[in-house]
């Protein structure tokens, strides 16, 4: 190659590296900027490849829960079986164990579990914290119609409770965990999303978060945490064709949970509020239309200027129905209020209903 051939080659590689080295420039100063910008939101949004913080920050709040109950044999209708049965001891009571889960909610020994975990006629309850260390429990109050019950058990150091998050916060697809005792098997995790909220299955007591989450024999009664530990709801039901764990799980929320506990350790009971009016039998099943059949002289509908034979249009904005009213009625306390749109004769008119401490 000759001298001129040279010069041309190095004015060829100059010129390519020149452009090298703009082109870097160019883009560490403007594309670069915008990748890094990108790749930082992104980043904020990264799902956790681990909950272990989460679960060990509320595991030490949830308890195993072992009821005994005593369950009496039933009588055979075959003629001779009681005096075959008291001859071989077969008539006798026996005790029968259930399990389940339950939360320490209060750091001096109060505990919320399932109703149906302790049963109606349980004869011994015992706790066992996450250490091992066990302990009787007495029943504080229950309320069956959310199937929640307080425990109490007595210690002479603080014990470690869970951190309440607001369920009225969680969206569908929330990441939530569930934490129990399913089979007995000593304490376990589960993880599902928010599939819904707000579901009744024919419970108007309760507005249950709807979950993937594994819930089996013996979670009743856990914590359902987000992914910072805090509790959002309680554990309750599997529905499901098999009766495992592939079905939908239900928990309580937090929010409702703190209403009923709350009652039960301070009253022993829940206290609702109270409308005082009845509703016509035969409009139950009309469509957005209830008729008010009586009202009580002494009540709230009395004081509100409800009338008899005054049609519900609407229930606090929605049409009315009579699940609807029962819902509103099971989950006031006294002293809610609960907005009507009535039909009385030709004009509709806007009540404003203010609840009572329901009479017993």
């Amino acid at each position: 190659m000759n001298i001129l051939g040279l010069k041309k080659y190095f004015s060829y590689t100059t010129a390519i590296l020149t452009g090298a080295i703009i082109g870097i420039v160019i883009f560490n100063l403007v594309v670069r900027d915008y990748f890094v910008t990108d790749s930082k939101d992104v980043s904020k949004h990264t799902i956790p490849i681990s909950f272990s913080q989460a679960v060990n920050k509320a595991s030490s709040s949830v308890v195993n829960i072992y009821s005994d109950v005593l369950v009496k044999s039933s009588r055979s209708p075959l003629p001779f079986s009681d005096r075959f049965n008291s001859i071989f001891g077969l008539n006798k009571s026996r005790i029968q164990s259930s399990l389940g889960s339950g939360v320490i909610f209060y750091s001096n020994g109060y505990i919320v579990t399932n109703q149906h975990v302790i049963g109606d006629r349980s004869i011994g309850i015992t706790v066992e914290l996450s250490n091992g260390q066990k302990e009787e429990a007495k029943i504080i109050g229950i309320d069956k119609g959310t199937d929640l019950a307080v425990l109490k058990i007595n210690q002479n150091e603080e014990l470690s409770s869970i951190e309440i998050s607001n369920s009225d916060n969680l969206k569908i697809g929330d990441i939530v965990l569930a934490i129990g005792n399913p089979y007995g098997l000593g304490q376990s995790v589960s993880m599902g999303i928010v599939s819904a909220t707000g579901r009744e299955f024919n419970n108007p007591y309760s507005d249950y978060i709807q979950t993937d989450a594994a819930i089996n024999r013996g979670n009743s009664g856990g914590a359902l945490i987000d992914t910072s530990g805090r509790l959002v709801g309680i554990n309750t039901l599997m529905r499901s064709s098999s009766g495992g764990s592939e079905g939908i799980g239900l928990a309580i929320p937090s929010v409702r949970v703190m209403g009923i506990i709350n009652d039960l350790i301070q009253f022993g009971e829940v206290r609702r509020g109270w409308l005082g009016f009845g509703i016509d039998r035969r409009t139950l099943s009309t469509k957005n239309l209830l008729k008010i059949s009586y009202i009580h002289p002494n009540g709230p509908a009395k004081k509100a200027k409800l009338k008899e034979g005054d049609f519900i249009i609407e229930i606090n904005g929605q049409k009315s129905s009579y699940p609807l009213l029962f819902q509103e009625f099971a989950r006031s306390k006294p002293g809610s209020l609960i907005k009507f749109k009535i039909l009385r004769g030709e004009d509709y008119l806007y009540i404003d209903l203010l609840t009572s401490q329901a009479s017993s």
